[in-house]
């Protein structure tokens, strides 16, 4: 029995969630997707063996309706040598083969980027300097009309924590970018979604990466200050974390009702 069937008759739709370290936790997302989905959180940096034969079994059975995938110090191209990250650019292949809703949040959107052709790389590649802090969205015209960008219109920024970026994808729409990076948040399809920002990340769990990460000091940034706004914006966050909890559900639970979708 799988932990979804366990669930019995419970008919919300079950989604995945790929966690790729301890400190990138679904934050803001999780009241929603707990209240309105089945929820199985997958942490294959944990137990690598465990989390294969969990994403192998999810692969043949196709037993979801719809993949989350988290954040990480690490890259895509760490993937050679970390096989839990083999292991979700395989289910997250398979989702969108399957057309379930995808929702990749800074390396998970890298990892939607690297399946669909585009080349993944440390902006430094291109003097680009790591992006950590609060900074404003600039929608594109296509961005200004999609329902998740919606959501991340108003004035607020948003969390960014990152050094490594992507091309945009070949037939993927470009929704936002910063006045730094070029590729802020894309769609492929109708509802897979890859966005560089932390969207999810509520006050509470950024002084953990204050603590530990080595991109504040490569920015050179204010800890204090980021901190700061962390506690100013996060109402804000938590209000969107929940409308797009509430979304992608609803995605979810429609790609659950379609006859054919295996």
């Amino acid at each position: 029995m799988t932990a979804f069937e366990a669930a019995g008759d419970d008919r919300r739709p079950r989604v995945v969630v790929l966690e790729h370290h301890e400190r990138v936790r679904l934050g803001a997302l999780a009241p929603a997707l707990e209240d309105h989905s089945r929820l199985r959180v997958l942490r294959g940096y944990r137990d690598p063996e465990q989390g294969h034969l969990e994403i192998e079994a999810l692969i043949a059975s196709g037993e979801y309706d719809g993949l989350i995938a988290l954040g990480s110090p690490d890259g895509v191209y760490d993937a050679d040598h970390l096989p839990y990250l083999h292991d979700s650019l395989r289910i997250m292949a398979d989702a969108l083969r399957r057309g379930a809703p995808v929702l990749g949040l800074c390396l998970g959107s890298q990892m939607l980027a690297h399946l669909a052709g585009a080349r993944v790389f440390p902006g430094s590649e291109r003097g680009l300097e790591p992006e950590v802090g609060y900074f404003p969205l600039r929608l594109t015209e296509a961005g200004a009309a999609d329902p998740v960008m919606a959501i991340y219109a108003d004035p607020p920024p948003v969390l960014f924590w990152h050094r490594d970026t992507h091309d945009l994808p070949r037939d993927a729409v470009r929704l936002a970018a910063t006045d730094l990076y070029a590729t802020s948040a894309f769609r492929l399809g109708r509802w897979a979604y890859g966005v560089q920002f932390h969207l999810e990340t509520t006050a509470d769990l950024l002084p953990v990466w204050v603590a530990q990460s080595p991109l504040p000091a490569e920015a050179g940034v204010n800890t204090d200050a980021i901190l700061e706004d962390a506690a100013r914006f996060d109402a804000v966050v938590r209000e969107r974390g929940a409308r797009l909890a509430e979304l992608f559900t609803a995605w979810a639970a429609e790609y659950a009702r379609e006859p054919d979708r295996l």
